[in-house]
């Protein structure tokens, strides 16, 4: 796709350089004055085009806004945030409870939105399908996941529209708007599973600690009304999908070993509390 079919389409004006994502092209642009993003995702990208869905059903409540969107090709003009301040930084510079809470209410805003005329998601039965045959390849944690995500998965409890992958670089900052989510995966599950991608960030030397571990788990299930226990279980679950993905796609530059170090501290959690 072309970025000048929908410049001229949408009467978008250019302010600043394109760059790509592995699934994704953008281009900074305005769109009627106001600062935006175009999204054109890749011919391959079945995830991209549901997400754009996502944030256009969302209609801003938690989200960026969408100004522009074409379901037949998945191109999508957003509301463009700052990258300033950050949460990650605000994580990494003393203030993580508070970067937590803040993810943590972005979450409950996301799912509080009611559950009718859904755009295509993907359940978390299909997100976790590539779990089981890794996990009877490999063993070890891997195995202990997908007996935990089978039991999680066949009684998931207050089922919501998921973002999917909610962490401190997927939530951005509007001056007139606040935090907001940006770049879901559009998934339908236990609203319990959107918490757990937050032990994961943000970043693996931080999330790695096994004091910092426990006590986030602790702050997130309090701040979202959810069962510590139950978090720590998806997190578990999580964790180990991550490293099954990588080692059913045989990539070596990609680190499955930090994915099965945070698996073990949400296990070593779990026997902790009993």
């Amino acid at each position: 796709m072309s970025f000048e079919l929908y410049l001229t389409q949408w009467q978008l004006e250019v302010d600043g350089a394109g760059f790509q994502t592995h699934s994704s092209s953008l281009l900074p642009v305005r769109h009627q004055g106001r600062p935006a993003l175009l999204k054109l995702p890749h011919a391959h990208a079945v995830e991209e085009r549901q997400a754009a869905q996502l944030m256009v059903w969302w209609h801003g409540q938690g989200a960026a806004e969408v100004y522009a969107f074409e379901q037949a090709s998945g191109a999508i003009v957003l509301e463009r945030l700052s990258s300033e301040p950050s949460l990650k930084a605000m994580a990494l510079s003393g203030r993580d409870d508070e970067a937590t809470r803040i993810l943590c209410r972005a979450a409950a805003k996301l799912h509080n939105k009611a559950a009718h005329d859904l755009p295509p998601l993907f359940s978390l039965e299909r997100w976790f399908r590539a779990l089981g045959p890794m996990a009877a390849r490999y063993g070890g944690i891997l195995r202990e996941g997908a007996s935990v995500a089978e039991r999680l998965l066949t009684d998931q409890r207050d089922v919501v529209v998921l973002h999917g992958d909610l962490h401190h670089e997927n939530l951005l900052w509007s001056e007139q708007r606040g935090w907001l989510a940006i770049d879901p995966k559009g998934l339908y599950g236990e609203r319990s599973y959107d918490y757990a991608n937050m032990l994961r960030d943000p970043d693996f030397e931080l999330a790695a600690q096994p004091r910092r571990f426990a006590r986030q788990s602790w702050l997130i299930a309090q701040e979202a009304g959810i069962e510590h226990r139950r978090l720590l279980e998806w997190t578990l679950a999580l964790t180990c999908l991550s490293a099954a993905w990588y080692l059913e796609e045989d990539d070596p530059s990609r680190d499955r070993d930090k994915d099965l170090i945070l698996a073990h501290l949400a296990a070593i959690e779990l026997e902790n509390i009993g």
